[in-house]
């Protein structure tokens, strides 16, 4: 694995978060004990209590989602035939060249087809012309619906995006990024949500390339979190979600409306406040799915992370306060994308500082022991458990094809480590965001991906 200046930085940066986020508050919190002793044990059951809160939050989802929100016609239904649909394909050249081809012979060759047939847009930039293009020039002859589309000038997804949407005929838009591999039914299954009065639907993505390393096994799993229970549960409980940047299906006069803004890290979550805001509906299918590849390095993965964290904090900057004034949005709607916005920022920075409070406690008594008493017993084994009884409802309610029992059970053990890990990548993010940098960088594929 090559280090590069950026690498390093990223280093230093993590450096600057531990001085600022446990260095620090540890030294104040011990000074502070000098003063008034009890300041210790306050702050660690008020930082424990936000643990609580959070474990909360997933053993709500989790239940829920044990019963499936399965398709209900309402009476809403018009009855309109499948239409048209355009799928656009998201690529960057040459760092999605192993896996496009793949991609769009799944669409061409394998998905069901409406009576009006498909189109499907490829759109790409690239700094210079690839041995690729010749080669999707050849398929284009073979397949008239299949179109190219060099976003010349672009600088990243959205910018490809709005580019192809100038382009579409189709009644229903279909996003997917380079890699993802789609359901042969996943139009029908889409399009009965957007017949019957829904906006925006967006499926499940599993992980295909568990497989290749450590790293990647672990995103497997924890997207199955992910999509079986956190998405399908803000649709159960909420009647929203939001749109995860690919295997989406949209209306397609709502996304030209909507459209992406190429300043946003996260173009999906930022179009999806958008849409709420506007008073559209979005809906999560589990059993529309669609395979994607995982990072299957540490680098990779951290850089990902980082982005992602990064566009969920400018979403929070700019649209917290817009949801709660929002019309469209119904009181429990807004508390949902309070946790989502807001809150998810607070709770990261509040849960890490339970480590200073903790070390702070160990330079105070000049040893090292818990702080235990009945109630932070009841809240470590109430909040370890969290995890682990997610990872088994999720295991529950995957769809087909699964991965074995041994790497769940894996991961339930080890998702604490995976949860820190995220939670230092986004609060690198938000001091990147602070700070002014907001270069968006794609993830990396490796060379031997196919």
């Amino acid at each position: 694995m090559n280090i590069t200046r950026r690498d390093v930085n990223e280093c230093f940066k993590i450096f600057e978060i531990l001085l600022i986020i446990i260095v620090i508050p540890t030294l104040v919190f011990f000074l502070l004990a000098q003063r008034w002793p009890t300041v210790l044990n306050i702050s660690y059951t008020f930082l424990v209590t936000i643990l609580v809160f959070q474990a909360s939050l997933t053993y709500l989802q989790t239940t829920i989602v044990l019963k499936r929100k399965r398709f209900k016609e309402l009476s809403t239904a018009e009855h309109i035939p499948l239409p048209k649909t355009t799928f656009i394909v998201v690529a960057y050249l040459p760092n999605e060249v192993s896996v496009i081809e793949t991609t769009l012979l799944n669409i061409l060759q394998n998905v069901q087809r409406p009576k009006d047939g498909i189109e499907v847009i490829l759109v790409y930039n690239t700094p210079h012309l690839e041995e690729l293009e010749l080669k999707l020039r050849e398929l284009a002859l073979k397949w008239p619906e299949l179109i190219l589309a060099n976003a010349y000038g672009s600088h990243g997804k959205s910018e490809n995006l709005n580019y192809a949407l100038d382009m579409v005929s189709g009644k229903m838009i279909v996003l997917l990024d380079a890699d993802h591999m789609v359901a042969s039914d996943c139009l029908q299954r889409a399009w009965r949500w957007l017949d019957e009065g829904y906006d925006i639907v967006q499926g499940t993505c599993k992980i295909r390339n568990g497989k290749e390393s450590l790293i990647s096994r672990v995103v497997e799993i924890e997207f199955e979190t992910i999509y079986i229970i956190h998405h399908a549960a803000k649709s159960i409980l909420f009647n929203s979600t939001l749109f995860g940047g690919s295997n989406g299906y949209w209306k397609s006069d709502v996304i030209k409306k909507i459209k992406f803004d190429k300043e946003m890290l996260t173009e999906d979550i930022d179009s999806t406040i958008r849409a709420l805001l506007g008073g559209y509906h979005i809906v999560h299918d589990r059993s529309i799915v669609s395979q994607e590849k995982a990072p299957t390095t540490i680098k990779n993965l951290w850089y990902q992370r980082k982005r992602w964290s990064q566009g969920w904090f400018q979403c929070s900057l700019k649209y917290q306060i817009a949801t709660w004034k929002n019309k469209y949005l119904n009181f429990p709607q807004k508390f949902l994308w309070t946790t989502l916005l807001s809150w998810r920022v607070t709770y990261d920075i509040l849960s890490t500082l339970i480590f200073p409070v903790l070390f702070a406690f160990w330079l105070y008594r000049a040893k090292v022991e818990l702080p235990l008493n009945g109630y932070i017993i009841f809240a470590l084994i109430y909040t370890l458990f969290s995890g682990p009884y997610q990872v088994i409802a999720s295991y529950k309610n995957t769809s087909i094809p699964r991965t074995s029992a041994f790497w769940y059970i894996n991961y339930a053990i080890f998702v604490w480590p995976h949860t820190i890990f995220k939670s230092m990548a986004h609060l690198v993010a938000i001091r990147d965001e602070i700070m002014g940098d907001k270069k968006w960088i794609a993830t990396t594929r490796e060379k031997n991906e196919n």
